[in-house]
């Protein structure tokens, strides 16, 4: 028996929060009815991402936009077919149970949250509109919103009053439903279609999650954390007592005798928010007789999966009781926060709907202007990628990456099913948004002018995209990102923080990566001897997982905040959870923005839109990724205009170490001199992320194209949009490592260089110095380590190179690893270094500072056929940089030049055991210069 079944035999329905026009028109709605559900929720929000996100309706905008209709007609066509379309698939469920269930929702403008007559006009209208028995119009619970309940159930328009979360709240929205219900006894319906007394239907959507996620911020400041996690159920379950207490005695039993139903309670916003909380806790913790809960999909899934089925309404009232009372007691006003999250519910919604009308607006002068935001032109590519779209339709593999189905790419589920938490970001973040904003606005409010972030590989690219691509808004924090263990750039990082006003965030997932450690331990000391021991914490907040080393260690240093990630999360797919958005909001952007432009784009990636029938441009672009990597175009290079080049950095990552295993790979090419077609070979796949207006690259890529390379092209409308490919490139990463049968979520073959260093780091601690290579060249400039022969620099190249030339080897591209200090003209030489190499010899290079690649395309160069030569350039640092033992702690065991020897050593060594070919290159004096005379070698 499903839990759908389990659960009405308690007496609960589970209606789903969620709707989108292929969800009904490709049978998944039909399929979850078929296994009990019950009903169908909507708000603005769903509508602006069903809408806004993808082409489902896009016949419907081109006929409706012919036929002269304002945005507020389109609009409303639309939707009210949406609703239609679900009413009717709900029919059977309607009937097979009385018209106790099978309703679906739409709600009223939410600006007329506080005007009564308006909201009982549209409620009317609408209710004749769709013309269905098994609709309800939602009406919020405003103090406008109370009468309007009373008038509509009055004329038999079924009512589900949304935005509950008071329980004095709910009380009076129990009685306007009495009352209503009295007035239509007496006089009878006078809607159009209007329900009688004994068939209108009504639920009282009382919601959940938000008040855990504000109350226990307001515990949290108070120092008694006990109750946390716990109010939303206790204020739920005393509710649900009063409903218990409402719906008996005589007035009721009046107009039961009449016919009348019961008013259900309906359990919303039952997405848990706080990762440290089961995900399921809302809906476990709610199962009771004359309920519904409506689930968003996440958690329709997880419940189906592992949710718990058994009558706990009713379990430890007087507990629930006792604990608002201890809450009162505590200073928490819960009366002012349920009013104020009221307040906001009708002001998202609002925000929602203008984003809906404003995204309807945007698509209406797209379609007016024929133009289109993503193309490809594959050539001969384009079978095979039509195929791989075919298959991904016949085997659902969209609904099943939603779905969570670890299948998709490998029957073990580990290192998957744990790592799926990024396809809820957009959503669940937003949940996060005010906690984050209160945490900028005290930080500014104490003075801090700047922040230096501290992490590697997720946990730093990110933030220094947002923050080299949008700058820093007046009044916000600059930031700046140290991810080098070289002691150059600690020292660098160090003399642009003044410790007086700058905040640290430490940011890491598991909270024991090594170099983030190590950047905390130095930086504690060096704010503790600025600020003093008492201070040094409040300039510290960290970013890490529920449980890790750095949450122990940030709570015994007294860290300023703490912000738990999603566990679920990887961390190159962790952009748009706190790991990104802390540090964004820190630089002054719109956090809502940002979420928007991923939340639309998570639409049009959704399960229900067909990558083949749709627009599903994730599934797209993933399919043409998979396709002419297997076909041998397996180096993505990336074309950006000028105002997104920092952007490679990030997809760099998220593709070098989701694909690179196994024996297989797509190398990702970012930051590239655009040159002549005939400077590359046939192992190429282009994507040109083009702004809006700029032309910079057009006629360039226009060439590439012409003489027979495959491209794809995005076009971006402004910055923001950003926001949007961060979630495109995650779920395209998936699906391509799904076409080259790879688990996109591991990263098998990264621990090898991180055991070699910490073997290194023993020999070091045992003998005092790092082990020694034997040269076999040296120059003015440079120490050379070399398996091939050379009487100079320039024979040691060719011969290096000239491996790529021989029959039989995979070699087709560079890996220049740079264990310097970074800097403007280092980066300047390498960037020549690598042209010089890529217009020479026709390879891709890739270039990256150490021990930065480790984390990203470091996977990659071990765990593909071997494909990659590698040119390691290292540097003595000039001055080293102790790393303290503990934080607090004077003594020393080792140094940040030390550790990043150690990592060189044992990457190069992990490399050689891999079978890969390597040279390195020991480089003193200007490093600069040192490598322009490598260059000049070539």
């Amino acid at each position: 028996m499903s839990k759908f079944k389990d659960l009405s035999n308690l007496g609960q329905s589970i209606w789903y929060d969620y709707i989108r026009r292929t969800m009904i028109t490709s049978g998944q709605l039909a399929d979850l009815v078929s296994e009990g559900l019950g009903g169908v929720t909507s708000n603005p929000s769903i509508f602006e991402q069903a809408i806004s996100g993808n082409s489902d309706y896009d016949v419907d905008l081109n006929r409706l936009i012919a036929e002269g209709k304002s945005v507020d007609e389109i609009y409303e066509s639309l939707v009210v077919a949406d609703i239609a379309m679900a009413a009717d698939a709900l029919r059977p469920v309607y009937d097979a149970t009385g018209g106790k269930d099978g309703f679906v929702s739409l709600e009223v403008n939410p600006a007329l949250a506080h005007q009564t007559e308006p909201t009982v006009a549209e409620a009317r209208r609408l209710f004749e509109t769709v013309g269905r028995p098994n609709v309800m119009i939602k009406v919020p619970a405003t103090r406008a919103g109370i009468p309007a309940i009373s008038a509509l159930i009055g004329a038999g328009v079924n009512v589900n009053v949304t935005l509950i979360f008071a329980i004095e709240s709910y009380r009076d929205v129990a009685g306007a439903y009495i009352e209503g219900l009295e007035h239509l006894s007496q006089n009878g319906p006078t809607v159009k279609g209007g329900q009688r007394i004994d068939t209108i239907g009504s639920v009282a959507s009382f919601f959940v999650s938000r008040v855990d996620t504000a109350v226990d911020k307001a515990l949290e400041k108070t120092g008694h954390t006990q109750l946390q996690g716990k109010i939303a159920i206790a204020n739920a379950k005393v509710a649900y007592a009063l409903f218990q207490e409402i719906f008996s005695g005589d007035r009721w039993d009046r107009l039961a005798r009449a016919g009348a139903r019961v008013q259900r309670v309906l359990w919303a916003s039952t997405g848990t928010k706080n990762p440290n909380y089961a995900d399921t806790m809302y809906v476990d913790e709610l199962i009771g007789k004359d309920t519904v809960n409506t689930l968003p999909p996440a958690t329709l899934n997880s419940f189906l999966d592992h949710g718990t089925v058994a009558e706990t309404l009713t379990v430890d009232v007087d507990a629930a009781r006792r604990q608002l009372r201890q809450l009162d007691e505590l200073g928490v006003d819960l009366g002012k926060i349920t009013d104020q999250l009221q307040v906001e519910g009708v002001d998202s919604f609002a925000r929602s709907f203008d984003l809906l009308i404003d995204g309807i607006t945007q698509k209406r002068n797209r379609f007016l202007s024929f133009s289109k935001n993503y193309h490809a032109q594959l050539g001969q590519y384009q079978t095979a990628v039509d195929a791989a779209l075919k298959d991904l339709k016949t085997n659902n593999i969209m609904r099943r990456i939603w779905n969570r189905d670890h299948t998709v790419w490998k029957d073990d589920p580990a290192e998957i099913t744990n790592r799926l938490g990024w396809l809820d970001s957009p959503q669940n973040m937003r949940a996060a948004v005010d906690e984050i904003n209160a945490f900028v606005n005290d930080v500014q409010a104490a003075g801090f002018t700047h922040a230096l972030l501290l992490g590697m590989g997720g946990s730093s690219l990110a933030p220094e995209v947002f923050r080299l691509t949008f700058g820093v808004r007046d009044g916000f924090l600059d930031l700046d990102v140290l991810d080098s263990t070289d002691p150059g750039a600690v020292a660098a990082a160090e003399a642009r923080s003044d410790p007086s006003n700058t905040l640290y965030l430490v940011s890491t997932k598991s909270g024991g990566t090594v170099e983030t450690f190590s950047f905390l331990k130095h930086f504690y000391n060096t704010v503790r001897q600025a600020v003093g021991e008492q201070s040094a914490g409040n300039h510290f907040a960290a970013i890490t997982d529920p449980g890790s080393g750095l949450e122990e260690t940030a709570r015994t240093l007294k860290f300023r905040k703490i912000f738990l990630n999603d566990p679920n999360i990887g961390g190159r797919y962790s952009v748009l959870s706190y790991f990104g958005l802390v540090p964004a909001a820190l630089i002054g952007l719109d956090l809502d923005q940002i979420l928007d432009r991923a939340a639309a784009m998570a639409a049009n990636a959704g399960g229900s839109n067909c990558p083949a029938d749709g627009d599903n441009t994730a599934a797209w672009l993933g399919a043409t990724m998979g396709e002419l990597a297997r076909a041998g175009r397996d180096k993505l290079t990336l074309i950006t205009s000028p105002a997104l080049a920092h952007f490679g950095a990030w997809a760099e990552q998220l593709i070098a170490e989701s694909t690179g295993k196994e024996g297989k790979g797509i190398l990702p090419v970012a930051g590239e001199t655009i040159g002549p077609p005939a400077h590359y070979s046939d192992d190429r796949l282009f994507v040109y992320l083009r702004l809006k207006d700029d032309s910079t690259w057009d006629s360039e890529v226009s060439a590439l194209v012409e003489n027979g390379h495959p491209l794809v092209q995005l076009d971006l409308q402004d910055l923001y949009d950003l926001n949007g490919e961060y979630f495109r490139w995650e779920v395209a990463t998936a699906v391509a490592g799904m076409r080259m049968g790879i688990n996109p979520f591991d990263q098998p073959n990264v621990e090898a260089a991180k055991v070699l260093a910490r073997e290194m780091v023993a020999a070091y601690q045992n003998a005092g110095k790092l082990p020694e290579l034997q040269p076999s060249l040296q120059t003015d400039s440079a120490i050379v380590y070399a398996d091939v022969p050379g009487a100079d620099l320039r024979q040691i190249l060719a011969n290096f190179f000239n491996q790529a030339d021989a029959d039989a080897t995979p070699l087709n591209y560079v890996a220049v690893q740079a264990y310097v200090t970074p800097s403007a003209g280092t980066d300047a030489a390498l960037q020549r270094l690598s042209d010089l190499i890529q217009r020479k010899y026709k390879l891709a290079v890739t270039v990256g500072y150490g021990p930065r690649f480790l984390h990203s395309t470091g996977q990659l160069h071990k765990g593909d056929a071997g494909n990659g030569l590698f040119i390691q350039i290292t540097a003595a640092a000039a001055t080293d940089i102790p790393i303290p033992d503990n934080p607090g702690d004077k003594t020393s065991s080792i140094s940040f030049g030390v550790l990043i020897g150690t990592q060189s050593l044992g990457d190069r060594q992990a490399l050689l055991n891999a079978g890969r070919k390597v040279v390195r290159f020991d480089v003193s004096g200007d490093i600069a210069d040192s490598i322009k005379a490598l260059a000049e070698a070539l």
